[in-house]
């Protein structure tokens, strides 16, 4: 009974491992800029199909292990068009060289981009850009801080612009100036 164990694990030893063990191939190559004609580093290599792939180094080189077989490789970065190699030949134990992979720019022209922006009236920098563009001397009170304090109503608001007065509690006096010299606006009314 012992023989026939060792013969077994022998056999395995003998026949099975080898075949599992088989000797794989290399494939290397270098990947170009096709525009500049310089090295290309990060670039992906992948054989089409499978999860074996590689990033080219710093040199724009890349060496990739395969089972011996024929092959696509699929060459791709950003920006710049995906590259396929068909019928790249791998045999056991050889190194398969694939010189002058150029990839080559994948650009396309746009039209027009249309930018759409709507100035924020209602912040402490837009009450001060207004303040500061205006003809007249003007002064006010903006929504965020208008919240900030929590007046409740707004003539209480108003008494809190500068030089500011409100009179039983719906006229409003600038300082220094009688009320047909005032100009008074709430929300452009």
């Amino acid at each position: 009974m012992k023989r026939t164990t060792l013969f077994t694990c022998l056999f395995f030893l003998t026949i099975v491992f080898p075949a599992l063990a088989q000797e794989k191939g290399t494939i290397r190559g270098t990947v170009f800029d096709g525009a500049t004609g310089e090295t290309f580093p990060l670039v992906q290599v992948v054989i089409k199909g499978t999860q074996n792939g590689i990033v080219t180094d710093f040199d724009g080189k890349f060496t990739l292990t395969a089972a011996p077989g024929i092959y696509t490789l699929s060459i791709s970065f950003i920006s710049y068009k995906t590259l396929e190699i068909r019928d790249v030949a791998v045999k056991a134990g050889e190194v398969t060289v694939l010189e002058n992979i150029r990839l080559e720019e994948d650009a396309e022209q746009l039209e027009e981009i249309v930018v759409v922006a709507e100035a924020q009236r209602v912040s402490e920098a837009a009450l001060l850009t207004i303040k500061r563009k205006a003809t007249n001397l003007i002064d006010g009170i903006n929504a965020t801080t208008f919240k900030k304090t929590g007046d409740g109503d707004a003539a209480t608001a108003a008494r809190r612009v500068p030089g500011v007065s409100v009179e039983g509690g719906k006229y409003v006096f600038v300082r220094g100036l009688g009320d047909r010299y005032t100009k008074s606006i709430l929300n452009g009314m």
